[in-house]
């Protein structure tokens, strides 16, 4: 996940559109929940319309605001509320945050897997350990469990929880990120080790662990919460990463093909700076050569010498190029760039 500034994008004109009758969605939800049949479901429709779907898809580059993975060559894009506009999961009596159903900075694009709840595979692991890979591509140690945002939107406490329009947001301490309110990076740390390249997520560090931390476990926020405090870690950062569901096999095994691609390239460059340390080498040799040489061997020498000096500037052209691809991959319109930043911080910077 990578911050976003959503202040870079146009909000569509069509989220507030009037209808025949002169009332957009927002005036006619309104008018739905303070009616006789406020207990039934409200239709929203324009939170799926394309100019919609369209704005988002470039805001984000095409990716789930997320995981950050593409979403546009595989499956339509999951417009995501942040606030759920029906029920809100756990929430008793919550009819959801249905005025903000049409509210441009409630929405994002979502992949299906952290918008839609179901059953995934990811590692059993306690805070900050490491699990592996098996060469089947499965974790070492692994669970199912249900994962994805679906109506989710967990709270620290659920004192001041809004619940109707005239209720102010900011008295909700949220547990979830949003990419284009927060910055992921201070809630969020991947596992960089070269030694180790796995493509996990954990929670960012913030202090000293209370005590030594339990496993993470299948439980409610407010566990999470609790697990979070006792291992030093940030809370929204934990319960963010269980409930899009951020180290689900799928995401990992993708995040680390990257690691092993980011591994080959650098692995390459370091071929040909020991290439072209080679070619210094060998041209200092015949340039010593040349004082005591025959006119025809110092013409043969200054010859291998402009050779050599034109495959070094050959070489070290595809050197440049191996690492201006390293930071191409760490470009926002590439899928998991915020990993490739993170790795290029600690090994390249």
């Amino acid at each position: 996940m990578r911050r976003v500034d959503r202040s870079q994008s146009t909000e569509p004109s069509i989220l507030h559109k009037p209808d025949k009758q002169g009332k957009t969605e927002l005036d006619r939800v309104l008018d739905h929940m303070a009616g006789p049949d406020a207990a039934k479901a409200f239709e929203f429709a324009r939170y799926k319309e394309n100019a919609v779907k369209v704005e988002l898809e470039r805001l984000f580059h095409g990716k789930c605001a997320y995981c950050e993975s593409f979403f546009a060559s595989t499956q339509p894009v999951d417009v995501e509320h942040y606030r759920p506009k029906g029920e809100v999961e756990g929430v008793a009596g919550h009819l959801g945050y249905y005025w903000l159903a049409m509210d441009w900075n409630n929405l994002l694009p979502s992949c299906i897997d952290c918008n839609r709840r179901r059953e995934q595979k990811t590692p059993d692991i306690a805070i900050g350990s490491i699990v592996k890979l098996l060469s089947s591509g499965e974790f070492d140690r692994t669970r199912k469990m249900s994962l994805g945002k679906s109506s989710a939107f967990p709270l620290a406490t659920e004192r001041g929880r809004a619940r109707s329009p005239g209720d102010a947001l900011l008295a909700e301490h949220r547990l979830l990120l949003d990419p284009t309110r927060d910055d992921p990076r201070e809630h969020l740390t991947f596992h960089i080790d070269r030694d180790h390249l796995i493509g996990l997520v954990f929670p960012k560090l913030t202090g000293q662990a209370l005590q030594a931390p339990g496993q993470a476990q299948n439980g409610a926020p407010a566990d999470l919460v609790a697990l979070a405090a006792q291992a030093g870690v940030s809370a929204v950062g934990l319960v963010s990463i269980q409930v899009y569901g951020l180290n689900r096999l799928s995401l990992v095994q993708a995040r680390t093909k990257v690691l092993r691609d980011i591994e080959f390239i650098l692995e390459l460059g370091i071929g040909l700076a020991e290439v072209i340390e080679e070619i210094d080498g060998e041209t200092a040799g015949k340039n010593a050569q040349i004082a005591g040489s025959s006119a025809a061997q110092a013409q043969q020498l200054g010859k291998d010498i402009a050779f050599n000096a034109k495959i070094k500037r050959g070489i070290e052209g595809f050197r440049r190029d191996t690492l201006a691809q390293l930071r191409r991959m760490a470009d926002p319109q590439e899928p998991y760039s915020e990993l490739v930043r993170a790795w290029i911080s600690k090994y390249l910077s």
